[in-house]
């Protein structure tokens, strides 16, 4: 497990404070939460891995492995291939500021 802030290996993403009662961890570089992805739904976990933000990548590579029962899940490769596609796109559209009208 590591921050998703930092980068800094910290051991667990959330410990229990009392009986049943769990809370997030702070890293102990940066003081912010270690991983705040951990209660996030999977919707907005993929919106930022879309807008490229590194705390995304961290969380779904380092950390969202722990959670799963095998090393990739199906949807972990969907999600994957629907990334890559949408940068394929993003690239494609950043060399060809007209459009597609440009690309014929």
């Amino acid at each position: 497990m590591i921050c998703v802030e930092c980068g800094q290996p910290v051991n667990n993403v959330h410990h229990r404070v009392h009986g049943a009662e769990e809370t997030l961890t702070r890293c102990e570089y940066c003081k912010k939460v270690a991983d705040k992805y951990v209660e996030y739904e999977l919707v907005i976990i993929f919106l930022d891995l879309v807008l490229h933000k590194p705390q995304a990548y961290r969380h779904v590579i380092f950390n969202r492995m722990e959670y799963s029962d095998a090393w990739l899940s199906f949807r972990d490769v969907q999600l994957a291939f629907f990334i890559i596609v949408l940068e394929a796109y993003h690239q494609t559209q950043s060399q060809h500021q007209g459009g597609w009208a440009d690309l014929s």
